[in-house]
């Protein structure tokens, strides 16, 4: 068994994290212009 301690944030993540979040969020979840955008299903979860 090995003693640990929980951390609030991961000590290797950089100071500006959320900035950084905030600008590769819509790239990542390629968002379109609410103009462009289409009434597509979402569908979340795994299918057997």
């Amino acid at each position: 068994m090995y003693y640990a301690k929980p951390h609030p944030m991961d000590p290797r993540s950089p100071e500006n994290a959320k900035e950084i979040l905030v600008e590769r969020l819509p790239e990542a979840l390629d968002e379109k212009d609410t103009e462009e955008q289409e009434d597509d299903p979402v569908v979340l979860g795994f299918f057997r």
